[in-house]
């Protein structure tokens, strides 16, 4: 979503007069700050139990998350672009095939908001340090969402 953004922004600049330049310049900047904000709410965002139990994820989503938990928990050596692809692949698959609703919806979204921050750190490290600690938080990732979801 931020690179729309960072896109939208540069159309929008790149096609303006100096003056609506400045306004357009105005307009992203509050936008990428409402957008991070709203990013940075939700990372901290605490996931509820369903009454102490785990909550249930319907299957024609769950065999895209365990698809990307697969791939992650199998991954050997420093591809780590190839993981990426895959795990972006699976996240469109899985964002396109919703069909959760209520409460249980409502705290998938507490875990997927902040992987598919994620997912897009990963897609653009290039330093392999960054790529493997980026590559342990999504591992992490996935032990948190068995904690929560089933």
């Amino acid at each position: 979503m931020k690179r729309v953004w960072m896109a939208l922004s540069f159309v929008a600049v790149g096609c303006a007069t100096p003056h609506e330049e400045k306004e357009a310049d105005k307009h992203a900047e509050n936008e990428v700050i409402m957008e991070s904000e709203t990013e940075h709410h939700h990372e901290h965002e605490a996931i509820a139990l369903n009454n102490g139990e785990k909550w249930k994820v319907d299957d024609n989503m769950m065999l895209f998350i365990r698809n990307m938990e697969k791939a992650t928990m199998g991954f050997e050596g420093t591809d780590y672009a190839a993981l990426a692809v895959e795990i972006d692949e699976n996240i469109r698959s899985l964002t396109s095939n919703c069909t959760m609703e209520g409460q249980a919806h409502d705290e998938l979204h507490k875990w997927l908001v902040p992987f598919i921050g994620l997912s897009e750190a990963f897609d653009v490290a290039e330093e392999e340090a960054e790529q493997e600690r980026i590559y342990m938080e999504i591992k992490a990732a996935f032990e948190e969402f068995n904690t929560y979801f089933e």
